[in-house]
């Protein structure tokens, strides 16, 4: 996306913490749940510059996230790399798979938006007659690694693993094109782990810096369109699945709530940070730039407003049209004064992000 300028940040002033409450476990799924903002006192915080910012996000979200999926990755794989390998197996597997990705792709960033990585990991809606197939082309004559590559996106990643794992019988020839698949997600994974590892070793200037944090703060808005246009809504392009994202293994509100997650952590800090020092905002947030940088009614603002849409997406279910009007008001709200802030206050030029279009 385009951007202009990003005002420098000052010391911090105070935040507010958010907790975090677990549920209990559905369907292989941690199902998250955010409570409330508790008060906190007024302490000056520590500087940090446009470097120390992005540094911190690479360090602190990224890096570990990518990190968390490589290894589910890596344990779906392996599982699916033993004989005799049963679906029932392989489903929770595929879920803190697919809670991982979308905590990392929340607000999609480095290489994960130069490599194109939710087209080949996340193609969506699932296309079950492409996968069917491959299937068959696999049955009459096993695919190797090397031709998994040239088949089509849609055939391939997150999606047409479950497809496979709720919906196709597990027999010899289907169990081989899932380790496949398996195997070509991983190698993506460990790519994008060493992509964010290389981007925290990189050297940048302040000018670099702060331009790569206002391309940042486009994708988080984005990232936040995206989860109340297209995946809060039915979709009826796959008219052979379910109309909803996650839909055919049941994953659907985990799923949303893990997104949510993401974005959380661009805009307040994740739950673990705001609880490790709850007298200071986290530096590398939002909150904490706001705050920084003496915009203590903004910051106030886009505190009740993220906790608003923390609460009613994790409270969001595809079953539930009052809650899902509910979440999507509550999205787009957040959304509509991130937009001004960029304008009115951090001096962004709002463009285009990876979240328009396919």
């Amino acid at each position: 996306m385009k951007r202009r300028t990003l005002l420098t940040c000052m010391p911090f002033g105070a935040l507010a913490l958010m907790e975090h409450a677990q549920a209990a476990p559905k369907k292989g799924a941690t199902q998250p749940s955010f409570d409330s903002f508790a008060g906190t006192s007024a302490r000056i915080g520590p500087y940090l510059s446009a470097r120390q910012r992005v540094q911190a996000l690479l360090q602190d979200h990224y890096i570990p996230v990518a990190d968390a999926l490589q290894h589910s990755a890596t344990a779906l794989y392996q599982s699916l790399a033993q004989p005799a390998t049963h679906w029932q197996t392989q489903q929770p597997l595929w879920v803190q798979t697919m809670l991982h990705w979308e905590r990392l792709a929340a607000v999609a960033v480095g290489p994960l938006l130069e490599r194109r990585a939710a087209r080949s990991i996340d193609f969506w809606p699932t296309r079950p007659a492409q996968i069917q197939r491959q299937l068959d082309a696999n049955a009459a004559s096993p695919l190797t690694p090397q031709q998994i590559e040239s088949v089509g996106s849609a055939a391939r990643g997150l999606p047409a693993l479950e497809w496979m794992f709720w919906r196709v019988p597990a027999n010899p020839s289907s169990q081989h094109y899932a380790r496949l698949l398996a195997q070509h997600i991983l190698n993506e994974c460990t790519i994008l782990l060493d992509g964010y590892r290389a981007m925290a070793a990189a050297p940048r200037s302040e000018e670099e810096a702060t331009a790569l944090y206002g391309e940042w703060y486009g994708q988080a808005v984005g990232g936040l369109d995206q989860l109340r246009i297209k995946k809060m809504v039915p979709d009826t392009r796959g008219k052979e699945v379910s109309l909803w994202v996650r839909g055919v293994s049941g994953q659907t509100a985990a799923a949303w709530q893990a997104q949510l997650q993401g974005v959380q952590v661009f805009l307040v800090g994740s739950p673990a940070a705001q609880a490790a020092r709850p007298d200071l905002p986290v530096a590398s947030s939002l909150q904490g730039l706001l705050l920084g940088n003496d915009n203590p009614e903004p910051s106030r603002k886009l505190q009740t407003l993220t906790l608003a849409a923390l609460r009613s997406g994790a409270r969001a279910r595809p079953d539930n049209a009052a809650s899902l009007r509910t979440a999507q008001r509550a999205l787009a709200q957040l959304s509509q004064y991130l937009s001004s802030l960029a304008d009115s206050v951090l001096h962004i030029s709002m463009g285009f992000t990876d979240a328009d279009g396919d």
